[in-house]
C-alpha cells in the first residue's frame, strides 16, 4: 500500500517528542498527549503471541550461564519465550530472562546490565514480582494468538497501571510507560503475565529504564501491580529492567 502511495501518513518524520509537541500546539488535552505509552506502540505490537515454548537446542547451556548471575538473594530464571531487543549494533529476538527475590533494585539494575554482555542468548531481563521463582528455566506458556480475550486482558491491565500512575500525578515522570503481555504463565495453567516497561529520555532514541526508589516511588509500582492482579487470569507481573538502545 505504501509503494502505491495508499497510506497516508502526515506523522511519519516526526519523533515521539514533536508529536506531543504537536498535541500540545492543537490543544490537546493533558490527560491524552501525556497518555502512556502514545505516542507509542498500540496494543497488538505489545501482545506478545506464541504457540508453543520457545526453546532451541541451546536452552539449557543459555540456562546455565544465565544461573551463573544468580546472587544469595537474586534468583534467575530462563523463559520460554522470545523478546526484541539489541545487542551490540544488532536488533535481536532472544530469550527473556527473569530476576526474582530481594528488591534491591540498584543490584537488581547492575545485574540486568551485565547479564546481555555475557549471555548472548538473553536480550532483555525482567524482574518478578512477588514469591521468588525456584525454577532456573520455565517450559510452559499459555497458548496465545491476538484474540478479544487476550487484547481486553491487555487493555485492563493498561488501564490500571495508567490510572495509578495519573491518581500520583506521575504521568510527566517518564517518556513513556508500555504495559506489555507475554504468555508465560508461571505455573498458573491459562494464565499470562503482565510487563511493566518505563523509559526515562530526552530524544526517544536511547533511554534508561525509570529506576524504582530513585525514578518512581516504590509504593506507587506496588500499587499498580496490586491493581493488575486483582485480575485473576493474570499469573504474575514484571518489571522490565533493560535500557533502551537506538535500535530497541
Amino acid at each position: 500500500l505504501r509503494k502505491r502511495g495508499q497510506v497516508i501518513e502526515p506523522l511519519k518524520e516526526l519523533h515521539k517528542d514533536e508529536v506531543r509537541e504537536l498535541g500540545h500546539k492543537l490543544g490537546a488535552p493533558d490527560e491524552l498527549v501525556w497518555r502512556h505509552p502514545f505516542p507509542g506502540p498500540g496494543l497488538g505490537i505489545r501482545l506478545l503471541c506464541a504457540k508453543e515454548p520457545y526453546m532451541n537446542d541451546d536452552f539449557a547451556d543459555v540456562t546455565a550461564q544465565l544461573a551463573k548471575h544468580a546472587t544469595d538473594s537474586i534468583k534467575t530464571t530462563l523463559l520460554p519465550v522470545r523478546t526484541v531487543g539489541v545487542q551490540g549494533d544488532d536488533r535481536t529476538l532472544s530469550y527473556l530472562a527473569a530476576l526474582s527475590g530481594d528488591e534491591d533494585w540498584p543490584t537488581l539494575q547492575k545485574i540486568a546490565r551485565e547479564i546481555p554482555k555475557s549471555v548472548h542468548g538473553v536480550n532483555r531481563i525482567v524482574y518478578v514480582f512477588g514469591d521468588t521463582v525456584a525454577e532456573t528455566s520455565l517450559d510452559k506458556i499459555t497458548e496465545t494468538y491476538p484474540s478479544q480475550d487476550a487484547f481486553d486482558q491487555l487493555r485492563i491491565a493498561d488501564d490500571k497501571a495508567m490510572k495509578v500512575l495519573q491518581k500520583h500525578g506521575l504521568n510527566k515522570a517518564l517518556a513513556q510507560m508500555p504495559i506489555v503481555s507475554f504468555p508465560v504463565n508461571f505455573g498458573y495453567e491459562g494464565k499470562r503475565s503482565i510487563g511493566i516497561r518505563t523509559m526515562i529520555t530526552n530524544d526517544f532514541m536511547t533511554g534508561d529504564i525509570a529506576l524504582p526508589g530513585r525514578d518512581l516511588p516504590i509504593d506507587v509500582i506496588h500499587e499498580m501491580v496490586t491493581e493488575i492482579l486483582k485480575d485473576s487470569s493474570i499469573a504474575r507481573v514484571v518489571y522490565d529492567l533493560t535500557s533502551k538502545d537506538r535500535k530497541s
